[in-house]
């Protein structure tokens, strides 16, 4: 029986050391439900650090609620994170907008 191992430390910087084929079963087939497959997981660029993004980028998250802690896994995602489109605020709608989402992305979890 295959099972999940259990994550230490940073969530985006421990699967993103893993290859699809380090992976067990049930992983995979986790990430396929939400979306990845071998191709796009081994291709999948590093997750940008807060500090790497631009200030203005900051700002623009910031007003989505994430905050330093939150982008790199040491506090809870803030609750946009978890809303459809039309649950945000005008002011989130109009950050989000301008990092280049657009409802079918930000309800669909597409990356931009």
């Amino acid at each position: 029986m295959t099972t999940i191992r259990e994550v230490t430390g940073d969530p985006n910087e421990f699967w993103s050391e893993l290859s699809w084929s380090d992976l067990t079963s049930a992983e995979q087939n986790l990430w396929t439900q939400l979306g990845w497959n071998e191709e796009n997981w081994d291709e999948e660029e590093d997750f940008p650090e807060w500090d790497e993004l631009s200030s203005e980028d900051q700002k623009l998250w910031g007003v989505l609620g994430w905050t330093q802690a939150s982008w790199e896994g040491d506090d809870d995602i803030p609750a946009s994170a978890e809303k459809l489109w039309e649950d945000l605020t005008s002011d989130e709608k109009a950050a989000a907008t301008q990092l280049g989402y657009t409802e079918t992305k930000w309800d669909d979890d597409e990356e931009i």
